[in-house]
């Protein structure tokens, strides 16, 4: 039955309120699509708390400096000597509850935007409109923003996804699939143990246990920091085992502390969700967001930074939607093989990842690999690189790629 607070048609509908739809529904209120048209947003847990955190590098903000409670000009590279200073970059660290209650407080002074909380169970298009389903309610909206698959039928929702990125709806799933799996204490410690200055990435001073695994350090003051285990691999960290790693190189350091919070999660790593098409039909309607739109760069995990820019994308081209259509997050073609060729050599031989990573981070100043990481490196840049990568494994990869699958 509907409600009768709520209206039976929205101009625009965002499934999902995490990063993606909160970037998305930032960008239409700064390009004043909201002026004349409404917006729901529709989101199953409303109560989010500081449940993650996210990070990422650039030459200045994305937006909003308010959700920013940290930033580097320096990434210890631990195996690289001269400067570690990473110019024209800097790394900002986001708490997500920083990032969801400054968006949601600005966008909920906007009386063009309806907020439900509710499980989508259904997103069908007709011509040009769509109709969502929700546990207790339907309504029509011109376009519909996905960041999850609704709860309905799982099959014919992963087909309607497959058909979207530009795949056969019975194409079989990419089998390159791995996590970026981590534990992290957010600590306080009874002495200065901390640079608050500078930030560690990749510290691979630990056991590999047959896998790729390694430590990020983030401090926040001179006795805050937050230390996080880290592994690319098949299997995701057992708990236990990745706490027993913190705790067992804090104690060689000859910490005491107290932990303040802890975080766990796991992204997924896999080039499945890459669009192969630049534009979307004229006539497409239902738009994915996020994870499944190819937001997270797939060998490293990123993705906050390429959501805000999509979104961005995404809001100038709706202002012109008669006209042209809207843009996918295609990636150009060699950034997709490489990111595949280096997940294939993950996934089949994961105790020679140290060693592949070790040598670009010695091998290459921090602000190229971050440029290489965004995808916007000269081929001259990657050829460089990767010539001075171990190259057996890369070759029997990219050997396997044309061949073997």
């Amino acid at each position: 039955m509907q409600n009768p607070k709520y209206p039976s048609f929205y101009n625009f509908t965002i499934v999902g309120a995490g990063a993606s739809g909160l970037w998305l529904a930032n960008s239409m209120l700064k390009y004043g699509l909201l002026k004349d048209k409404t917006l729901c947003i529709v989101e199953n847990d409303s109560d989010k708390f500081n449940d993650r955190t996210w990070c990422y590098w650039a030459k200045k903000p994305l937006a909003e400096p308010e959700i920013i409670s940290k930033k580097w000009h320096i990434i210890k590279n631990l195996y690289r000597g001269g400067k570690n200073a990473i110019y024209p970059y800097k790394y900002y660290h986001v708490k997500s509850q920083d990032f969801y209650q400054h968006l949601k407080s600005k966008l909920k002074h906007n009386d063009a935007i309806f907020w439900l909380n509710d499980t989508v169970t259904g997103v069908n298009q007709i011509d040009n409109n769509i109709t969502i389903q929700t546990t207790s309610q339907n309504w029509e909206s011109n376009y519909a923003f996905l960041s999850a698959l609704p709860k309905g039928n799982k099959p014919k929702e992963q087909d309607k996804l497959n058909l979207y990125l530009g795949k056969k709806a019975s194409e079989k799933k990419n089998q390159i699939f791995l996590w970026q799996s981590f534990v992290g204490y957010k600590i306080k410690t009874k002495n200065a143990v901390f640079d608050p200055s500078e930030m560690t990435m990749m510290d691979f001073d630990v056991d590999q246990s047959l896998y790729t695994q390694f430590f990020y350090e983030l401090p926040f003051s001179k006795n805050e920091a937050l230390i996080e285990f880290t592994r690319f691999g098949t299997e995701i960290l057992d708990y236990d085992y990745a706490t027993s790693q913190i705790e067992k190189r804090l104690k060689l350091k000859g910490v005491e502390y107290q932990i303040l919070e802890v975080e766990k999660g796991a992204i997924p790593m896999t080039p499945q969700f890459d669009h192969l098409k630049d534009k979307l039909k004229k006539n497409q309607r239902v738009i994915y967001m996020g994870t499944l739109a190819g937001a997270l760069k797939p060998t490293a995990g990123y993705g906050f930074k390429r959501m805000f820019n999509y979104a961005e994308r995404l809001a100038k081209s709706l202002k012109y939607s008669n006209e042209i259509s809207l843009p996918t997050m295609k990636r150009k073609w060699r950034f997709r093989l490489y990111d595949i060729l280096l997940l294939q050599i993950l996934r089949d031989t994961p105790y020679i990842g140290k060693k592949i990573f070790v040598t670009l981070f010695k091998k290459q100043p921090l602000p190229l690999i971050l440029k290489f990481l965004d995808e916007e490196t000269t081929i001259f840049e990657e050829v460089v690189i990767f010539s001075q990568l171990p190259l057996l494994p890369f070759i029997k990869s990219l050997f396997k790629y044309f061949f073997v699958r």
